[in-house]
């Protein structure tokens, strides 16, 4: 910018003090909009109802969380793999009869419970070796859960299952006959 000789240099200074003050005062207008442009973009999108909801049950998702620990006898289930199902129970009137079902009647039935009760469990499914060393096992307990089972299918007659807690540190042993458990 060119000033005319006459004009005194405090003139100057005042000019190119309020040109810099207008060009700093367009540039915070100019992010105050956009600013508050996505402010009003992110508050103004509406969320579905279902996003919602699944986001509240996220937030209490759990009741909390079970960890397993499994040891297997070099001889577990007479020498033969042995199959593992921990069930996360949901539906009362199904934990009522899970907590009567031996392994047997749960491995026999298992499919035809599942159809029965789509939403009433959570099943999780291991079948190891004798003497196989298995990593330690974690998981979340949904907090809907009313009870947890574990059924381990033994080629011995007994009844093969337990009920275990919903949460905390368990210790499971499968050995030749049956299995033993020792929450902590």
């Amino acid at each position: 910018m060119r000033l005319n000789s006459g004009q005194s240099i405090d003139m100057q200074l005042r000019l190119i003090y309020v040109t810099r003050l207008v060009s700093l005062m367009t540039r915070y207008v100019l992010a105050l909009c956009c600013a508050m442009a996505v402010s009003g973009v992110l508050i103004g999108c509406g969320i579905p109802k279902n996003v919602a909801k699944k986001a509240a049950r996220t937030a209490r998702v759990s009741s909390g969380k079970l960890f397993l620990q499994v040891a297997l006898s070099s001889t577990a289930n007479q020498n033969s793999p042995v199959a593992v199902d921990v069930l996360l129970i949901k539906d009362k009137a199904f934990l009522k009869a899970a907590q009567g079902l031996s392994a047997s009647d749960w491995f026999a039935k298992k499919a035809q419970l599942q159809r029965q009760f789509p939403k009433g469990m959570d099943v999780k499914s291991w079948e190891w070796i004798p003497g196989q060393s298995v990593a330690p096992i974690s998981f979340v307990v949904p907090v809907n859960t009313e009870g947890a089972m574990i059924f381990a299918n033994y080629a011995s007659a007994g009844p093969h299952s337990a009920p275990l807690p919903t949460s905390g540190k368990v210790a499971i042993f499968l050995d030749d006959e049956d299995f033993t458990i020792d929450s902590k």
